[in-house]
């Protein structure tokens, strides 16, 4: 039961919470150094290969933090040991956070 829920927070918070704050981050980080969407089929490769970059870290920085509190949040106030699996690179430091966090809210419940 746990890798059900898990799957569903993990899959609930990346499309609806995670995506639309890195979406965000980024666009005003590309709009402050004169880069806009318009024009991104025109940067060198090298230019692409920084933005994509940019979008990697800013990623993988907000899955972290949020899926680590959703999985502690979990863990301890409700007792359950959340499981879930990435099938995304950028997926996998969030996805481990939730589970450990969970694991560990868990312990400190007393589940």
């Amino acid at each position: 039961m746990g890798f059900l829920i898990g799957m569903a927070i993990l899959w609930g918070l990346t499309f609806l919470v995670i995506n639309p704050i890195v979406n965000a981050q980024v666009r005003s980080k590309m709009e402050a150094e004169g880069v806009y969407a318009e024009s991104l089929e025109h940067l060198s490769p090298g230019e692409k290969a920084h933005w994509d970059g940019v979008v990697s870290r800013t990623y993988i920085l907000w899955d972290v933090i949020i899926l680590g509190i959703a999985g502690f949040c979990g863990g301890y106030f409700f007792g359950m040991t959340l499981i879930g699996i990435s099938l995304t690179a950028n997926g996998w430091p969030g996805m481990l956070a939730f589970i450990g966090l969970s694991f560990l809210g868990a312990s400190m419940r007393g589940a």
